[in-house]
């Protein structure tokens, strides 16, 4: 399978490929590094959404040369629920700060002594 190729490679295919260049598929494909068969694909569907290799000078736009629409499900992440996920966030967050900042102040978020003594390597056996 081929990576997908940019608008602008697309465009340079289709450019080719018309008749006023005189490039065969094959021409087309060795100068683009794509198979024949994608060449060909791309220059057929430029040619369905309204692509007029015959019209001088040649128009490119780029409706004809885009990305097809993707199957499948949509995307829920729209800029509301952006918006909303980054502002509850925000709002636990400073929830979270508050309460340990509480904590803090009324002297309950100490660290017990056996803890600290344990943290520091400290046996209290070896201490008497």
């Amino acid at each position: 399978m081929t990576p997908n190729t940019d608008i602008a490679t697309r465009a340079f295919i289709v450019s080719l490929k018309a008749p006023c260049s005189g490039k065969t598929s094959a021409e087309v494909a060795e100068l683009s590094g794509l198979s024949i068969r994608q060449v060909n694909r791309i220059y057929a569907r430029a040619i369905e959404r309204g692509f007029d290799p015959n019209i001088r000078p040649l128009i490119f736009k780029d409706e004809y040369l885009q990305d097809a629409p993707r199957s499948g499900r949509p995307t829920k992440a729209t800029e509301g629920t952006k918006d909303l996920v980054v502002s509850k966030r925000a709002q636990r967050s400073r929830n979270r700060n508050l309460c340990i900042s509480r904590l803090s102040d009324a002297g309950l978020f100490r660290i017990s002594e056996d803890k600290a003594n344990e943290e520091a390597g400290i046996d209290k056996d070896d201490e008497s």
